[in-house]
């Protein structure tokens, strides 16, 4: 189950770069950088900045398995707290590849923003994950 997860977050990861390299040359010259509570963009930036999602989020995965190596099998880390981090470390890559898609589909004129829903739902996902891994940490 843990390979499946690990697979998918690398390919959440291949496709944000897939995304922000195949819109790259075509996208203008501003492009959304931040988007505010409603999901509408507020900030923006040059059309480079497209590739900070990718690189964020393939620093966080890298980091995470350096921390993950580094402690797997020792007392800080139970294994009740494997899957919930592997199940993190899936949702991250999957949440930088959407922004990165969408970032692009605003440049281009196809959509609005984010959406209202997308900050709260993207909380509780994110937040229920981290609350699992704690819960399944202190149970053991």
């Amino acid at each position: 189950m843990i390979l499946l997860i690990d697979t998918l977050a690398i390919v959440f990861l291949i496709i944000g770069w897939w995304v922000a390299l195949g819109a790259y040359p075509r996208l203008p010259e501003k492009i959304p950088i931040h988007f505010g509570i409603s999901g509408e963009p507020d900030g923006w930036g040059g059309r480079w900045t497209i590739f900070l999602m990718p690189v964020i989020a393939t620093l966080i995965v890298a980091m995470n398995w350096f921390i993950y190596v580094q402690l797997k099998g020792s007392p800080k880390m139970p294994a009740a707290m494997e899957l919930p981090l592997h199940v993190l470390l899936l949702e991250l890559p999957a949440l930088f590849a959407y922004i990165t898609w969408r970032i692009t589909e605003v440049a281009f004129g196809r959509a609005q923003g984010l959406s209202v829903w997308f900050l709260p739902v993207i909380l509780l996902v994110i937040m229920g994950t981290t609350a699992w891994m704690l819960i399944a940490g202190k149970a053991n």
